[in-house]
C-alpha cells in the first residue's frame, strides 16, 4: 500500500540527514516506519534475542510480514507517491484484520517527521480471500467517530477498485450491493454514490503494470464519495469499508482500492 502527495521537506533536512550512494534516502528514512509500528505493538519482523551465543528467545511478526519500503520525494511539487510498503498478510490463526490502518499510520506518521505533508490519496492491495475475518461492524462504530466534523466542510472523493480481468469483474449487481454496504457502515458520515469507471485519478501517482502482483489489474469499480474531512485515516476507513462490502457481495479475488481527492490540489 502507498500514501500520495506532496511533500515539502523540512530547512533542516540536509542538516541533519546523512547521504547514502547505495541506499536511497526516502528508503532509508521510511525503514523507521518499521520500528515506529513496533513502539505501538505491531510486530512485522522476525526477531533473536542471543545470549551468551545462543538464541534463547523468537519473536515472530504478530501485525503483518515486512518486505520492503521506499517511496519518492522529489521536490517539484507534484503529487508523488510518497511512502509505499509491501508486506505479507498473516494467515495463522486468529487471522486478524488487513493491516491497513496501523500501516497507513507509521507511514504517515513518518513523512511528518521529514516535512510538510499535503495527502491526496491512498491505495492499497488487499488479498481479501486471506482476511476472512467480517471487520463491517468495526466500519459501522466508526461513523459517529467521522461524523463529528464541520457539517458545513466538503471533500470530494474518489474510490476505486481494480482487478485481474481473468478473475472477473464487478456486475452492476456487484457495484450497487458495494456501495449500499458503504452506505450502510458510513451511517451518513459519508455521501456514497456509483460512478462511471475509468478516467483520471489526480490525487495519485500510481502505475498498476509497474507495481509487482498488479500488472494487468483493470479498474472495474468507481465511487463517488462527499466527505467532511480529508485524511489518511478517513481514507482508511473508505477503503476498509470496500474491501468489508466486497468481501459480503461474495468478491475475495485480490484487488487494488484507491481513494484519492477527484481533483489536485492547488
Amino acid at each position: 500500500m502507498g500514501l500520495h502527495g506532496t511533500l515539502k521537506r523540512d530547512a533542516w533536512f540536509d542538516q541533519v540527514v546523512e547521504q547514502d550512494d547505495e541506499r536511497s534516502v526516502e528508503e532509508d528514512l521510511l525503514g523507521l516506519a518499521i520500528d515506529r509500528a513496533g513502539s505501538y505493538g505491531w510486530q512485522s519482523l522476525t526477531s533473536r534475542l542471543h545470549e551468551g551465543g545462543k538464541v534463547i528467545a523468537r519473536h515472530e511478526p504478530t501485525s503483518w510480514a515486512q518486505e520492503e519500503v521506499g517511496g519518492d520525494w522529489t521536490q517539484d511539487g507534484r503529487v508523488h507517491q510518497l511512502a509505499w510498503l509491501r508486506a505479507g498478510v498473516l494467515t495463522d490463526p486468529p487471522r486478524l484484520g488487513l493491516p491497513v490502518r496501523p500501516i497507513a499510520l507509521v507511514l504517515a506518521e513518518t513523512l511528518a517527521r521529514v516535512g510538510t505533508v499535503t495527502f491526496t490519496g491512498l491505495h492499497a492491495l488487499l488479498p481479501l480471500r486471506a482476511a476472512e475475518r467480517n471487520t463491517a461492524f468495526h466500519q459501522t462504530e466508526l461513523a459517529p467517530w467521522f461524523g463529528l466534523a464541520d457539517p458545513d466542510a466538503r471533500y470530494e472523493v474518489v474510490v476505486t477498485v481494480s482487478c485481474h480481468p481473468q478473475e472477473g469483474g464487478a456486475g452492476e449487481r456487484d457495484v450497487m450491493a458495494i456501495c449500499e454496504a458503504v452506505r450502510e457502515m458510513a451511517q451518513g458520515a459519508v455521501d456514497v454514490s456509483v460512478s462511471v469507471a475509468g478516467g483520471d485519478l489526480p490525487g495519485l501517482d500510481l502505475d498498476l503494470d509497474r507495481v509487482p502482483h498488479t500488472e494487468g489489474m483493470r479498474e472495474v469499480m468507481r465511487l463517488s464519495c462527499r466527505t467532511r474531512e480529508w485524511s489518511p485515516d478517513i481514507a482508511v476507513w473508505l477503503v476498509e469499508m470496500v474491501a468489508d462490502g466486497s468481501r459480503g457481495a461474495g468478491r475475495s479475488v485480490p484487488a487494488v482500492v484507491t481513494v484519492s481527492l477527484a481533483s489536485a490540489p492547488t
